[in-house]
């Protein structure tokens, strides 16, 4: 049974990878606990030296979400008080915005944030999420929240400045994404091309504020932007995704340049020159461990995961590898277009049956969220267990192995060859 992430997970985690806002959660103690350790996993962004700072209420002792700890009393005659009295203390550590988030359960209380922020004159650097955000899919959750905290900080078209881009789509509960960011930011900028900002991984406010004057904006995943780019297309930016879905594995990669130099008439022959390069290499790798590579071919494998994912890379494993998709399924909040490619794709390779059905025991392979890949793999479910999913604490590397752009084609295949190798 895999336990995903859901819209509430996602709220928080959009505000939290804005280097300088802070995430205000209205619910109790223990809804805190597993987002405030999670999000320092994640993204750590705190001076070590000033955790004493944080000895103080809403914090208690750890620098990210504080919460205003509300209790049985709290549900029955409101908890509007807690917001009044914890936001002047969160907003001593100086953010530049702070989002206030219900729990599920602080959502049913009714607590009427806009009278606080009116009565505490913050409105113009506190946004409140009233909604039910819990119901919503985490990465439509994801783009949806940056999109609100967009909106609400009040972006200024200026005019856009020519060969500019943001790379969206992108989350912090990607696998070693600061990894990805670096790569994709290079092949962009080898193109000529100025990434300006990266929405959802690391950007500031300000950064955020000025986005909407880049030219374009280049999809990673498109179901993580959702909401997101059809705003930055009515601020006239233009958005380029490419039809191969995510950047997973060499054939996507490429075909991610190529969209982004088809869309901005930039020279993608240094980028794709760094593909080729790391192509070769592998095809070096596979000709000396010839024995073992002839092992990977016709083996079974599963896949779950966001559906931009896990098309590109159904699709590759079984192009470049000649492996058998017997599971493929799609995390809720899925794009319908890449639903339908990944549907066309697994008929055309008589496969059609494997969609939809969840990570199997007995597949050679499975590829999804860490602690499944890794459980199944511990248990004798399957050969080889590959986390591409959600970031898990105390599951990352040091290394990095993300799963988007060269890099990640490198690591999945690394992790099937060793897989191989030790089976």
């Amino acid at each position: 049974m895999r336990a995903l992430p859901d819209g509430f997970n996602g709220a928080i985690m959009a505000v939290e990878s804005i280097t300088d806002a802070i995430a205000f959660l209205h619910g109790p103690g223990g809804c805190r606990v597993r987002h405030m350790v999670h999000s320092t996993a994640v993204f750590p962004r705190e001076d070590p030296e000033d955790k004493a700072g944080y000895d103080i209420p809403y914090f208690y002792g750890y620098p990210r979400v504080p919460a205003t700890y509300i209790d049985e009393y709290d549900y029955i005659n409101g908890a509007a008080y807690k917001v009044s009295e914890g936001l002047p203390i969160v907003m001593s550590k100086n953010p530049a915005l702070v989002v206030v988030i219900n729990s599920p359960g602080a959502g049913l209380i009714g607590d009427n944030h806009e009278k606080v922020l009116r009565d505490l004159g913050l409105g113009s650097k506190v946004v409140c999420m009233d909604e039910t955000l819990v119901s919503m899919p985490f990465t439509v959750c994801y783009g949806h929240t940056l999109r609100a905290v967009l909106e609400k900080i009040g972006p200024e078209k200026v005019c856009p400045e020519k060969d500019t881009v943001n790379i969206i789509g992108l989350t912090i509960m990607d696998k070693d994404w600061r990894a990805v960011a670096d790569e994709l930011r290079s092949l962009v900028e080898s193109m000529g091309l100025k990434v300006k900002s990266i929405p959802g991984a690391g950007a500031s406010v300000s950064e955020l504020r000025d986005s909407v004057n880049a030219e374009y904006s280049i999809v990673v995943c498109p179901e993580a932007c959702a909401g997101l780019s059809e705003l930055y297309e009515s601020y006239g930016v233009k958005v380029v995704r490419s039809e191969a879905g995510a950047p997973v594995g060499f054939d996507a990669t490429e075909r991610w340049i190529t969209s982004i130099a088809e869309a901005t008439g930039c020279d993608p022959a240094a980028a794709l020159e760094s593909v080729r390069r790391a192509k070769d290499r592998v095809y070096e790798k596979f000709v000396g461990t010839k024995y073992n590579s002839l092992r990977i071919k016709g083996m079974s494998f599963s896949v779950a995961g966001t559906a931009s994912v896990i098309r590109p890379l159904t699709e590759w494993l079984y192009n470049y590898l000649a492996m058998a998709p017997v599971a493929v399924s799609a995390d809720p909040g899925a794009d319908k277009g890449e639903i339908e490619a990944l549907k066309a794709f697994l008929d055309s390779a008589g496969y059609s049956e494997s969609f939809g059905r969840g990570p199997e025991e007995g597949s050679d392979a499975v590829f999804c969220e860490g602690i499944t890949a890794y459980t199944m793999a511990l248990n004798g479910g399957c050969r080889i267990g590959v986390p591409i999913g959600y970031s898990s604490m105390g599951l990352d590397d040091v290394i990095p192995r993300p799963v988007y752009g060269v890099q990640g084609a490198m690591y999945i295949l690394d992790e099937i060859l060793h897989g191989v190798r030790g089976s």
